[in-house]
């Protein structure tokens, strides 16, 4: 239960993995040996196309090559409430944390493919800096040493034709959350007994202060897929927490 199960994610061809373009078949050869090898599931090997790891070592991707990449399950969980008070002010915080638990980031999937439900949409801003097989004049580039200009600074392959749960998208779902923060004061009770109160308080209170956590997403406590306890952690245009700034006043009589 919580097991993530998919490919593992081996980068992108780039122009130095093919000899040159065929234009009669519309391809790039590759070069002999290297594929194929690492094919990418349900895609042609192409400068650009994201690689995957093939890893019985067939010769080719497919579900075989499939394999745990993550588990949702943490391996701790905590929090910490803790109150302070010095005269008459006074002050709380509460914690909680998440330790060695892994999130299925499906936006990143989502929003780096290219598939019927996807090409009218935006996608990730990294998808800037991805691999690029057209010109600026919308030509296809059939030079390699263009191609290779072109992509020096590519960082991310080009937008996928399909869907398919690979390493990349999992994360680390560890953080620690300010939850709640609150600041009080209490007017002095000399002063509050001239208008026959037993307690005058004024307080500030901020929920969902901060989260400490490297996961790229919006929230890494999120779970979209609740109708299966078998799929926890997974993140699928879930909408994040709100932060909340409250102040108020208790009175006593």
């Amino acid at each position: 239960m919580g097991e993530m199960y998919g490919y593992v994610t081996d980068g992108f061809y780039t122009a130095d993995d093919f000899e040159g373009y065929n234009a009669a078949t519309n391809l790039w050869i590759p070069k002999q040996g290297l594929l194929p090898s690492g094919t990418a599931v349900g895609q042609v090997a192409q400068p650009g196309v994201i690689k995957l790891k093939d890893l019985n070592k067939d010769g080719v991707v497919n579900d075989l090559d499939q394999t745990i990449i993550g588990n949702a399950n943490p391996k701790v969980t905590g929090g910490l409430n803790q109150q302070f008070t010095f005269k008459n002010f006074d002050a709380s915080i509460f914690l909680n944390f998440v330790l060695g638990n892994d999130v299925y980031n499906a936006n990143k999937i989502e929003f780096t493919s290219n598939t019927p439900n996807t090409v009218y949409s935006n996608v990730l801003g990294i998808m800037e800096d991805r691999y690029r097989t057209i010109n600026a004049d919308g030509s296809r580039i059939t030079d390699i040493n263009t191609l290779r200009e072109v992509n020096r600074n590519a960082t991310i392959w080009t937008p996928t034709q399909r869907y398919f749960l690979h390493s990349w998208a999992v994360e680390s779902g560890s953080f620690l959350r300010v939850n709640n923060v609150t600041f009080g004061y209490s007017l002095p009770k000399p002063l509050i007994q001239r208008v026959k109160l037993t307690q005058a308080r004024f307080y500030v209170t901020l929920n969902n202060a901060y989260t400490f956590t490297k996961y790229t997403g919006y929230d890494p406590e999120v779970n979209t897929r609740r109708s299966s306890p078998l799929t926890p952690g997974v993140d699928y245009a879930a909408y994040p927490r709100s932060r909340a700034f409250l102040f108020g006043v208790n009175l006593a009589l």
